[in-house]
C-alpha cells in the first residue's frame, strides 16, 4: 500500500513488482527485486561494480512543490557494519537538466539491518521536478545492498500547535535537534516508529539519563501562557520512571524554572507522557527535556512524536475547560470521582487518554474538581463531554452546577443521554449563567450504576454557546422568549417552542405564522412573546430541537420559572392574533356563567315520561361588566372589541375563573352619572366561550409602526445599522 503523500509511483517506493523505475548512475550494477523488506513481500536489490561511491537513482523526476519543503527517505539494508550510506534529492529544471543537489546526513552502519536515511530541502530556484538518490560506500566490488520503502514529498506537517520542526520531532533524518545532556548516548535509528524513525536513548550508567533538546530546539514562548510537553515513548525495561520536563528559559539564556511530571511505562510498547507548566514571568524560550532513571547501564528507550505546543492549540477553541482537565493528557488531578474507580485509558476520542471508570455499585460521579471559571453572568455556555459506554451499561446523566463566590449551588441543570453502545458519544447541554455565579462544576453522572460497569469520558470543553432560553416579562401582558442556539443539531432538524404549566399538558406557543411547533430553524436565534400565558402563576418554556429525518434524536432546554403580575381587580382582554389591540379593563360583575341544554323532550302517547334526546351541552356563555375611568381606557377597550375576533380574557388566579377564549356579542356602553364631565363607563360584554383560534401573530404589543417613526427624525436614521425589515420591526440594531 502506498505512503500517503508520496510522490513516487507505488512500483519505485515499494518494488513489488520490479526494480525498472531505478536506474544505476555511478559503480552500480543494475537493480533487481529482492525478497523481504519493510514494506511489501519485496525490495530493491543493487550491487557495485567496484569498491567506492556508489549510487543508484530514480530514472524519471516528478513534479515537487515548487514554493515549499520537500521531505525524503528510505530504508537501507548494508551488508555489514562500518559501511557509509546517504539520500540525495536532486532538482531538475523544466528542460530537464540537474538544478542542484541536496544532501542528507551520512549514516554509519553498525551491523547488516534496516536503517533509516532521510533528507529534508527547500526547492532550489528554476527546479521543478526531483528524483531520489542513494549514495553508499561499498567497499569491495559486487557488494550487495538492500533499498526499501522510498518516500519523496512534501514535509509533513508537524503535530497540532508542535513549535518544533518536523525532524525533530520526529527525527526522520538524523538526531541533530537533540543532545545527550548527562549520562546517556543518542542516535536516529530505524525503529517502526510513528513515521519510520525514532530517536534511541542508551544509559550509560545507573542514574537519571537526561535527552534535552539542542539549542537550536528551544523556540519562543509566551510569559504567561500555559504550554504542554509530551512524547512517545518505548523502554526496554519495565518498572523505571520517566520524566518530560520543560525548561524555561529568559532571553539572555538563563534557565529561569523547570517544570516536570514523573510516568511510569511499561516496556516494549509505545506510552505518550506529558508536562504541562505555565511559562514564568521572563520567560522567552524553553527547552523540552526526557529522562529516564535508568537502574543500569545500557538500558535503552526510545522517544518520537516531541512536542511543545501552547494548550491553546490543543484545546477546543474557545474553551474555559483547562486543557489538563479536559483531555487528561496529564492525569486525572482535575476530577474527583465517586462510586467508581478512575484510571488513564488509552481508549480515547482525542490525544493519547481518556478516564476509564470502572463503578463500583450505586451512583457514580466524575465531577471537576474545582470549578470552572471566566464565564460571565447571562451568556449561555455549552458542556460538551465526550462519553463512552458499554453495550449494556445504563443510561447517564450530565449536570452543569453553577456556584457563587462561597461555592454554594445556585442552581442545577441535567440532561439525560442515552448515547451508542461501544461508541464515542458528544454529550452536550447548555444553560445560562445566573446571577451571583462565579464558576461551573461539569459532572458525568449515572444513577445507580452496577458493579463494573465502565465508562469513558473524554474531550470535555465548556464554550458560549448551545440551545438555551430566557423568559422575560413584555408589554401586553407576556412573556418575551429568547432561544438561541437552535442551529445546534443541524440542517435536517425542527425546533418548537412550549408552555409548561404544572399539572397541564405542554402547550406549544403562538408564532408568527401559527403554533411553533416542527418549524424550520432559519437562525440561531429567534425572540417570541407569549401573549396567552396566564395570570399570576408559575410558568416554564421548554425550548426542544427535533431530528426529524436520518434519526429521532432530540435535545431541549427549559426556562426558569416566571410569573405574569396580576391585578386585584383588573382583567386581561386579548386578541390573539393582535395583541396591540389587548388592553386591561377593572371588573364590575363576573359572568353569571350558563350552560344551555340542547335536546329534545318528546310526550308519547300512553307514557308517563317523556323520551328525551339529548347532545352535548353547549359552552358558557354570560355577560361580563366592567368598568372604565378615562377616555383613553374607553378608546382602548373599544379598540379591542371592535375587530369581532375572538378574544381571550385571562382573570386573576385568585379569583376561581379560568381563562377562557370568547366570541363578544352584543356590547353595551353606560354613563355611570348623568353629568357630562364625568368619563367613568360601566360595560356590559356579552360572551360565549369558544375554542382556542388558530393562525399567526401579526404586530406585537409594544412596538408598533408608530414607534418606529418616533425613533429617528427621518427614514436614514431608522434603517442605519440594521440589515432586514424584520430587524427595523423588531428593533435589533436601533
Amino acid at each position: 500500500m502506498a505512503i500517503t503523500g508520496n510522490r513516487l509511483p507505488e512500483n519505485v517506493e515499494s518494488i513489488e513488482t520490479d526494480a525498472s523505475g531505478w536506474v544505476p548512475v555511478t559503480n552500480c550494477q543494475a537493480p533487481t527485486r529482492g525478497t523481504g523488506g519493510v514494506s511489501g513481500s519485496y525490495c530493491m536489490s543493487f550491487r557495485s561494480v567496484a569498491a567506492g561511491d556508489c549510487r543508484i537513482e530514480v530514472m524519471t523526476p516528478v513534479a515537487i512543490d515548487v514554493t515549499g519543503e520537500s521531505f525524503a527517505c528510505a530504508a537501507v539494508y548494508p551488508p555489514a557494519a562500518g559501511l557509509s550510506f546517504r539520500l540525495e534529492i536532486r532538482w531538475y529544471s523544466p528542460s530537464g537538466t540537474l538544478v542542484s543537489t541536496s544532501t542528507g546526513p551520512t549514516v554509519t552502519s553498525t551491523g547488516a539491518a534496516w536503517y533509516q536515511v532521510g533528507a529534508i530541502a527547500s526547492t532550489p530556484f528554476t527546479a521543478v521536478r526531483a528524483t531520489v538518490a542513494l549514495r553508499v560506500t561499498a567497499t569491495a566490488a559486487n557488494q550487495n545492498w538492500f533499498a526499501d520503502r522510498i518516500f519523496l514529498g512534501d514535509t509533513p506537517e508537524v503535530s497540532t500547535g508542535n513549535l518544533l520542526p518536523f525532524n525533530f520531532e520526529q527525527v526522520e533524518v538524523d538526531a541533530s535537534g537533540w543532545f545527550a545532556a548527562s549520562n546517556v548516548s543518542i542516535n536516529a535509528q530505524y525503529s517502526g516508529a510513528y513515521w519510520f524513525s525514532s530517536l534511541l536513548a542508551t544509559a550509560s550508567a545507573a542514574g537519571p539519563s537526561m535527552v534535552r533538546a539542542a539549542l537550536s530546539t528551544a523556540p519562543a514562548v509566551t510569559a504567561g501562557t500555559e504550554y504542554v510537553a509530551s512524547a512517545y515513548i518505548s523502554p526496554t525495561t519495565d518498572g523505571l520512571t520517566h520524566h518530560m520536563e520543560i525548561y524555561w528559559r529568559s532571553a539572555d539564556g538563563v534557565e529561569l524554572s523547570t517544570t516536570s511530571q514523573a510516568w511510569s511505562a511499561p516496556a516494549g510498547t509505545w506510552t505518550k507522557i506529558t508536562c504541562v507548566g505555565t511559562s514564568p514571568p521572563g520567560a522567552a524560550s524553553a527547552r523540552i527535556a526526557m529522562v529516564q532513571d535508568a537502574t543500569a547501564a545500557g538500558q535503552q528507550v526510545r522517544y518520537d512524536r516531541m512536542v511543545l505546543a501552547p494548550t491553546s492549540a490543543l484545546s477546543v477553541a474557545g474553551t474555559l475547560v483547562p486543557y489538563t482537565v479536559a483531555d487528561m493528557e496529564a492525569g486525572l488531578s482535575g476530577w474527583t470521582v465517586s462510586g467508581a474507580t478512575a484510571a488513564l485509558s488509552t481508549t480515547s476520542v482525542s490525544g493519547a487518554y481518556a478516564m476509564r471508570l470502572v463503578a463500583s455499585g450505586g451512583d457514580l460521579e466524575a465531577v471537576t474538581a474545582v470549578p470552572v471559571t471566566g464565564t460571565q453572568v447571562g451568556h449561555s455556555y455549552q458542556f460538551r463531554p465526550t462519553v463512552r459506554r458499554g453495550a449494556n451499561e445504563r443510561p447517564y446523566r450530565t449536570r452543569m452546577e453553577w456556584v457563587d463566590e462561597n461555592g454554594d449551588v445556585l442552581r442545577t441543570r441535567w440532561q439525560g443521554w442515552g448515547g451508542g453502545s461501544n461508541t464515542w458519544f458528544y454529550s452536550s447541554m447548555a444553560d445560562v449563567a445566573p446571577a451571583g455565579a462565579v464558576g461551573v462544576r461539569l459532572a458525568l453522572v449515572v444513577e445507580d450504576a452496577n458493579p463494573g460497569e465502565v465508562y469513558y469520558l473524554d474531550a470535555v470543553a465548556l464554550t458560549e454557546g448551545g440551545l438555551v432560553a430566557v423568559a422575560e416579562p413584555a408589554d401586553g401582558g407576556g412573556v418575551s422568549i429568547t432561544a438561541r442556539g437552535l442551529s445546534a443539531g443541524g440542517p435536517t432538524w425542527r425546533w418548537g417552542l412550549y408552555r409548561l404549566i404544572a399539572g397541564q399538558p405542554q402547550q406549544p406557543v403562538r408564532g408568527w405564522s401559527g403554533d411553533l411547533e416542527g418549524q424550520t430553524i432559519t437562525s440561531d436565534v429567534a425572540v417570541t412573546v407569549d401573549y396567552e400565558a396566564p395570570l399570576g402563576i408559575p410558568i416554564q418554556y421548554r425550548v426542544r430541537l427535533t431530528q426529524v429525518s436520518g434519526g429521532s434524536a432530540s435535545l431541549s432546554y427549559i426556562t426558569d420559572p416566571i410569573t405574569i403580575d396580576a391585578e386585584t381587580l383588573d382583567v386581561w382582554i386579548k386578541d390573539p392574533g393582535q395583541p396591540a389591540r389587548s388592553c386591561r379593563a377593572t371588573v364590575q360583575t363576573l359572568p353569571e356563567w350558563q350552560r344551555d341544554a340542547r335536546q329534545g323532550v318528546h310526550y308519547v302517547r300512553g307514557r308517563v315520561r317523556p323520551i328525551v334526546i339529548s347532545d352535548v351541552r353547549s359552552s358558557r356563555t354570560g355577560s361580563l361588566g366592567l368598568v372604565t375611568r378615562t377616555t383613553s381606557e374607553r378608546d382602548a377597550l373599544w379598540w379591542v372589541l371592535e375587530t369581532g375576533a375572538t378574544l381571550l380574557i385571562q382573570w386573576p388566579p385568585d379569583w376561581g375563573e379560568s381563562d377562557v377564549y370568547v366570541s363578544v356579542g352584543d356590547v353595551t356602553e353606560g354613563h355611570i352619572t348623568g353629568l357630562a364631565e364625568h368619563h367613568d363607563r360601566v360595560w356590559t360584554l356579552a360572551l360565549t366561550e369558544v375554542d382556542r383560534p388558530i393562525g399567526g401573530i401579526v404586530g406585537s404589543a409594544s412596538r408598533t409602526w408608530q414607534t418606529v417613526a418616533d425613533s429617528g427624525p427621518d427614514w436614514a436614521t431608522v434603517l442605519g445599522g440594521v440589515g432586514a425589515w424584520l430587524d427595523v420591526y423588531s428593533g435589533e440594531g436601533s
